[in-house]
This record gives structure tokens, C-alpha cells and sequence, in this order.
């Protein structure tokens, strides 16, 4: 049993104990003493605004936040960014170059992603850096700026918004030169499925009438079709009688008392009817010669209603094809084995139609350098 001496004696060494215990336990916080100067070090090189003249972030700001993010339209080439920071001392760089605090700087814009990247550093604390990404959306303008042709005229006169043409060629006109020029440097232009350069396209025109088909493909991929409609006169063979022969006949004609002027006026008659059998032949002849052998012999499609009859000197159909096609396949057939045809601009004879419910396709025909036809296909799908 414990005498009173002995629970006293206890007791002190209780104590002392606990007294020890506290000893020990005191240096948690002189530890958290220590690490405040490393969070106060954290909250130094911050920003304290960061803003878009006109555009919202897509998020509210926040000196703790280090992300943020935009959309604009295409039109906006540049922003007005204003950065701020609470320390005096900070250096601010965009992309590693310093800004002015408080000052909106003018930061250009590329198509697509654009990332800025914010730092505040003042050399005596932690740096801090922000990450802004903007993205410029692609343009949507499809539009002609102007259309210029090496012959002809258009009728209406040129309207970027006007998509329909008609032209009327003479026939003594073999090839025509269309220069067609996009609004937007981003765009890109097909005649007849073939792009288009500085010096334009040139389209060999058929007597009669024929479509050309130009093709304005946005930045973001939306297209607009410009339709030339163009009628070629038929060439004439006829060639306009000499005055003068005709009155030297026609005098011979009525003066039968001399028989050497009616001979002269006969042999002259027969000669003038060879001259003019022989000239006709002639002119008959160049009409063969100038046949073109850049045709199609057959023109089928996997699927579709046509509008009439393929025919080969026939250049433009309309065929309706179901809501829910997604391809054609195209066969044409040449009627020289030895000519080339292409289908938009390439070997491949399947064609995805376009989304705003009309696909034009162009099939080209070459016989030669200076021999080409071109067939227009215009797909038409019924809405959904």
C-alpha cells in the first residue's frame, strides 16, 4: 500500500512528466510559424485584373484562378488585354514581353488558338503565371469579290450576292478565260472543278449553250456555287455575193444580140456556182474538222432521277437523289478511247454530296491540248 509520501512523491513525477510533454509538444507551432512567410511568398506576384476590352472570359476572374479562355468571331484580328498586379515591384510579360500595369495592350489574333502566357516575377519572390487562350473562329465568308471573262458580258452586271449569270458569246469565240477573285484571301475558287490562279481558268465554250460552275470554298469549309449560263451562236457559212459579177452576168443576160458577152456571161455564171459549191465543201469540211472528240458516248449514276435524257452534246443535268444518299458513284464512258476525263478535279469516280442539299459536280473530258468539254452534274436532295 502507498503511504501519503509516496503518492506525493508520485504525483511530482506526474507532473514534471507532463511538464515535459508540453516541452515537446511546443515546436508544431513555432514549425507553423515558420511556413507562413512561404504562403504570403505564394500570394506575392499575382494578378489582381486581368480583362478583354469587349469579350467575357469564361470565367469570372480570380487572382487564384491561373486559367481562362475566350471565343471571338472571325472579324476581331486583334484584342485589348489589361493585366494589373497588386505588388508594386512585379514585372509583367505576355509571351516574355513586358507590359505595362494598367495599360490595355493590343495583342494580335490568328486564326484558331491563340495562347498568351501572363508571368508577374519581382526577383524577390515566387513567380505567378496565368494562362490565356483565345480562339478566333475560322471565316465563314464564301463570297466573289469580282468576275472578270476574256469575252462577253454578264447579265446582271456583278454582285457578289447574285449566284446566276447568262452570256452570250459569239462564234467566233473558242475559249472563254473566267478570273474569279474570293472576298476572303482564306478562301479558296474551282472553275469547272479546276483552281483557280492568278491568270484565271480557261473553258473551251461548245456551240450552243453550256454552264460553267464556280466553286467559293470558305476557311471553314461553306461553299456558294456561281452559275454562268452561257449561249454560243451557231457558225454561219454563208459568203456574200461580188456586186459587180452579178451586174456583169445580169447584163449579158439581157443582151442576147452579142453572143460572146452572153458566153462570158454564162462561163462566169458556171464559175461563180463552183466557186460557191467549192466553198461551201470547204466550209463544210472545217465544220467536220472542228468536231469535238472531247464527248462522253454514256453518263450513268448509282442513283438519282434525271431531268431528261443524257444526250453527249447536252452539258448540264439535274438529277434529285434521296434525303438520306451520302455518295454518288459516276460513270462516265468517252467516246474516244484515247480521250481523259476527270470528276472534280480527280481520278475518283465517287462524290460525298455536300450538306446544303445540292452538290455540283464537273466531269471533264480532254482529247488533246486544245480539245475539252465539260459536263455539269447538279445532285438535288430533297429536305429531310
Amino acid at each position: 500500500m502507498l503511504t501519503k509520501g509516496t503518492k506525493k512523491r508520485i504525483n511530482v513525477i506526474l507532473i514534471t512528466a507532463m511538464v515535459g510533454m508540453g516541452t515537446i509538444t511546443y515546436v508544431p507551432p513555432a514549425f507553423a510559424e515558420s511556413s507562413v512567410p512561404i504562403q504570403e511568398d505564394q500570394s506575392i506576384n499575382t494578378l489582381s485584373k486581368l480583362e478583354m476590352e469587349g469579350i467575357k472570359l469564361d470565367k469570372d476572374f480570380s487572382a487564384d484562378v491561373k486559367e481562362y479562355s475566350a471565343t471571338v468571331e472571325n472579324n476581331m484580328e486583334s484584342i485589348n488585354l489589361l493585366v494589373e498586379s497588386s505588388n508594386q515591384d512585379a514585372v509583367i510579360t505576355i509571351n516574355g514581353e513586358s507590359v505595362t500595369s494598367e495599360t490595355a495592350g493590343t495583342l494580335p489574333l490568328q486564326t484558331g488558338e491563340n495562347i498568351f502566357l501572363i508571368t508577374v516575377k519581382d526577383g524577390s519572390h515566387s513567380e505567378n503565371t496565368y494562362t490565356l487562350t483565345v480562339i478566333r473562329k475560322e471565316s465563314a465568308n464564301n463570297f466573289l469579290q469580282s468576275l472578270k471573262l476574256s469575252a462577253g458580258v454578264l447579265s446582271p452586271a456583278f454582285s457578289a450576292a447574285v449566284t446566276n449569270y447568262t452570256v452570250q458569246l459569239t462564234s467566233e469565240t473558242k475559249a472563254l478565260t473566267v478570273t474569279p477573285i474570293a472576298a476572303e484571301k482564306m478562301a479558296t475558287v474551282e472553275v469547272n472543278g479546276l483552281s483557280v490562279k492568278t491568270e484565271g481558268v480557261s473553258v473551251n465554250i461548245p456551240t450552243g449553250k453550256s454552264d460553267i460552275t464556280i466553286v467559293v470554298t470558305a476557311e471553314n469549309g461553306e461553299k456558294k456555287t456561281y452559275t454562268l449560263h452561257v449561249t454560243k451562236a451557231e457558225e454561219t457559212g454563208t459568203q456574200a455575193s461580188n456586186p459587180s459579177k452579178n451586174n456583169l452576168a445580169n447584163s449579158s443576160k439581157n443582151n442576147p444580140a452579142n453572143p460572146s458577152e452572153n458566153n462570158l456571161g454564162t462561163s462566169f455564171q458556171n464559175n461563180r456556182n463552183n466557186s460557191l459549191q467549192a466553198t461551201s465543201f470547204q466550209q463544210e469540211n472545217q465544220d467536220v474538222q472542228k468536231e469535238s472528240k472531247a464527248t462522253l458516248s454514256a453518263l450513268t449514276v448509282s442513283e438519282g432521277t434525271w431531268d431528261s435524257s443524257f444526250v453527249k452534246n447536252e452539258f448540264t443535268y439535274h438529277i434529285a437523289v434521296s434525303s438520306e444518299s451520302k455518295s454518288i458513284t459516276i460513270q462516265p464512258t468517252a467516246s474516244y478511247s484515247d480521250s481523259t476525263i476527270s470528276i472534280k478535279g480527280s481520278s475518283s469516280n465517287t462524290i460525298q454530296l455536300e450538306e446544303d442539299h445540292k452538290t455540283i459536280i464537273s466531269i471533264v473530258v480532254k482529247n488533246g491540248d486544245d480539245d475539252r468539254k465539260t459536263y455539269v452534274l447538279v445532285f438535288d436532295q430533297a429536305d429531310k
